[in-house]
């Protein structure tokens, strides 16, 4: 399901079945900080209007104080970072992504089990090298960067590819000379396998690698 914050519209993908048997939860948005109410479709809830809502993690409303569904908070887990892992960015090209803190703060933290990825070279004074990604935020630039190019037209730290979940991002970290898919000069673009990208004089191709 797909929920949307209140104060700042911003979308995450959240797992119902998170919820177990309760008719709601609380989480904060990862954007803006405000809170967001999610209702269990599960058990027919109705929508009710934003209002002044309680922090994450906070008992259901009215007198039931019993201890929350293992399928929602596992022992010794908290239950506001369980909700927060449970959701996922929904990218859109064009569209904001999460900055490396942000991805950390939603549980973020590994890259999927299932996938290898990695950026070769096509193009430039590089040509012919791989490099691996092991991070779920690898910056790209001149110096400094998880990934190096010698490339005069880079930055310093020009771009970064974001993977959460199964989605991949492509953003430009307000590089001198601009990230370019194809012809277009992109700000955040959204990552499919074997994609190319340019930055300054080097083309590279996003490879993601199915593992058994």
């Amino acid at each position: 399901m797909i929920i949307v914050c209140p104060s700042c519209t911003a979308r995450y993908k959240f797992d119902e079945t998170k919820l177990g048997q309760r008719p709601k939860a609380k989480t904060k948005c990862a954007k803006c900080g405000g809170t967001i109410e999610i209702e269990n479709p599960l058990l027919g809830a109705m929508t009710l209007p934003p209002g002044a809502f309680t922090p994450a993690g906070s008992a259901p409303e009215g007198n039931d104080t019993r201890p929350a569904e293992p399928a929602v908070v596992d022992p010794g887990t908290d239950a506001r970072q369980r909700t927060q892992r449970a959701m996922a960015p929904v990218p859109e090209p064009g569209g904001n992504t999460l900055a490396g803190r942000e991805l950390h703060k939603l549980g973020f933290v590994e890259l999927p089990k299932d996938r290898r990825y990695s950026l070769a070279v096509l193009q430039g004074p590089a040509t012919g090298q791989i490099f691996p990604i092991t991070k779920v935020r690898t910056t790209i630039g001149r110096a400094g960067a998880d990934i190096n190019i010698d490339d005069p037209e880079a930055s310093r730290t020009h771009a970064a590819v974001e993977i959460v979940g199964d989605h991949a991002m492509l953003r430009d970290l307000g590089s001198t000379n601009g990230t370019f898919v194809d012809v277009e000069k992109v700000e955040n673009h959204v990552l499919n396998n074997q994609m190319e990208f340019r930055i300054g004089s080097h083309v590279l191709m996003f490879i993601v690698t199915e593992v058994e």
